[in-house]
């Protein structure tokens, strides 16, 4: 999608994805190693009763889902990320899903589009896992050069 193909008050759903013990188990090796996240008999002792994904795992999983819809073909990159909020743990065999709302769309003061998104990342029963907002900059169809309009 375009820049111009972005309208505030928009909702999209991604496809789902179904995480594995080893998907879990080898992304908290290499980017979070707490115990809470790798030792089985430690985290059972814990207030979640097993091992559970990393955060920043959950919102990896929700962006990719994000770019496998191929909405963000023209995306050009992230410039913000905020209001994260994880209101639940993802476990191994939980399915999860993000919806994806555009807030706000502008065109800046150099002719770029910028677009605000509040992602709710949901599993199977539509329980809300984790939210967070990222802003980043889209390719325009069209773009003034002088008073010609250039299309792309």
């Amino acid at each position: 999608m375009y820049f111009e193909d972005l309208a505030e008050g928009a909702v999209y759903r991604t496809g789902s994805h179904v995480l594995t013990a080893e998907e879990l188990h080898e992304f908290a090796a290499a980017y979070d190693p707490q115990p809470m996240h790798l030792d089985r008999d430690f985290a059972s002792r814990g207030p979640f009763g097993d091992v559970i994904a990393s955060g920043f795992q959950t919102m990896a999983l929700a962006w990719r889902l994000w770019v496998e819809t191929g909405m963000d073909d023209h995306g050009r990159g992230g410039i913000a990320l905020g209001d994260v909020r994880w209101h639940r743990p993802l476990y191994a065999g939980t399915e999860l899903r993000s919806i994806v709302h555009i807030e706000h769309v502008r065109v800046t003061s150099q002719g770029k589009g910028l677009a605000t998104m509040r992602f709710e990342v949901v599993d199977q029963d539509e329980a809300l896992l984790l939210q967070f907002t990222t802003t980043g900059l889209f390719a325009r169809q069209c773009h003034e050069v002088g008073s010609l309009a250039v299309e792309r």
